[in-house]
């Protein structure tokens, strides 16, 4: 069975995701497994709830090669991020066939619950600091596409809404 993702220029992947409450139901934690095997379907190294069709904040990552070591982040929040930034091209398995430059922090320490509820505390470097923060920026309504020369741009953001609401998606259930 293939899982459909959200894409763009659907309107709900610009929406907030709203926080996880815990402890976890039957119908989160299926749909924590449901989002590795979407990611992993996607040949992507992240994956946020927003991206197949939940407003949750929670995302998954894995940035191995070897594609069995996937995390998943919920109520995430970077507490800190690094002075140093790398400007690189980053596509989205939302937004298939588009790329972006995209500004990114090369360190970041994220606060964010397990799937047991237990608060944790991480760093993330490279790749694994750029997955981060993309998938935070899907929780917030954001996509690589809005950025320009590098920098997020709210006109660009909101001028691709603006648009998409006229070209939302119908999907036959």
């Amino acid at each position: 069975m293939h899982i459909e993702l959200v894409k763009h220029p659907d309107v709900f992947l610009r929406l907030v995701s709203k926080k996880v409450s815990f402890p976890l139901d039957d119908k989160t934690e299926r749909l924590i497994k449901w989002m590795y095997k979407a990611m992993y379907e996607n040949l992507g190294i992240g994956l946020a709830a927003i991206q197949v069709g939940y407003q949750l904040r929670m995302f998954v990552m894995d940035c191995t090669r070897a594609q069995q070591t996937p995390e998943v982040f919920i109520n995430p929040e970077i507490i800190e991020k690094s002075n140093e930034t790398l400007c690189d091209v980053e596509g989205c398995l939302s937004a298939p066939g588009k790329r972006e430059a995209v500004r990114r922090h090369l360190r970041i320490i994220l606060k964010y619950q397990d799937k047991d509820g237990k608060e944790e505390k991480k760093t993330f470097y490279d790749l694994r600091a750029r997955c981060v923060q993309h998938e935070m920026d899907h929780l917030d309504g954001k996509m690589c596409i809005d950025y320009e020369k590098g920098e997020y741009s709210r006109d660009k953001h909101k001028s691709q809404t603006m648009v998409e609401s006229d070209f939302r998606v119908k999907h036959n259930t």
